[in-house]
């Protein structure tokens, strides 16, 4: 729901979620991502944390080690 999204960016900030699945049952979503990807007022390098780079942070990864 993209007020619950908006909610827990709020609340805890951007820096602190990360998209997940509970892949192969489905959480709501057709595609993992698409909230994310389509959401009207999320900024671009919000949905990029949101996306991938907060969790590679918390890895401790790099996006070039992914990117082909």
């Amino acid at each position: 729901d993209p007020l619950a999204l908006e909610f827990l960016i709020r609340t805890l900030g951007e820096n602190s979620i990360a998209l997940g699945t509970d892949y192969p049952f489905p959480l709501g979503e057709l595609e993992p991502g698409s909230l994310i990807e389509n959401h009207p007022t999320l900024p671009a390098p919000t949905r990029r944390r949101l996306l991938s780079a907060n969790a590679l942070q918390w890895l401790s990864l790099k996006e070039s080690d992914f990117v082909v």
